[in-house]
C-alpha cells in the first residue's frame, strides 16, 4: 500500500510538532484525517491487513 501525503493538509500536525505538543495519539487521529482522507477518501475505517506480514509506504 502507497500513500502519497502530498494532498494532505499537514497544517496541524505542523503547528503541534512546532509548538512541542504532538503526541503518538495526536499524531495519527490527524494523520488519519487530514492525509490518508484526503489522499484516498473518506469511508476507510475499518481496514485490516490479512497474513503475518505487510510493509506500508509513504511518499
Amino acid at each position: 500500500m502507497r500513500i502519497d501525503g502530498s494532498r494532505g493538509d499537514w497544517d496541524e500536525i505542523e503547528e503541534l510538532w512546532l509548538a512541542g505538543e504532538l503526541t503518538d495519539d495526536e499524531f495519527e487521529d490527524d494523520f488519519v484525517d487530514d492525509i490518508i482522507v484526503a489522499g484516498i477518501g473518506a469511508g476507510t475505517n475499518g481496514w485490516g491487513v490479512p497474513g503475518a506480514s505487510y510493509s506500508a509506504e509513504l511518499r
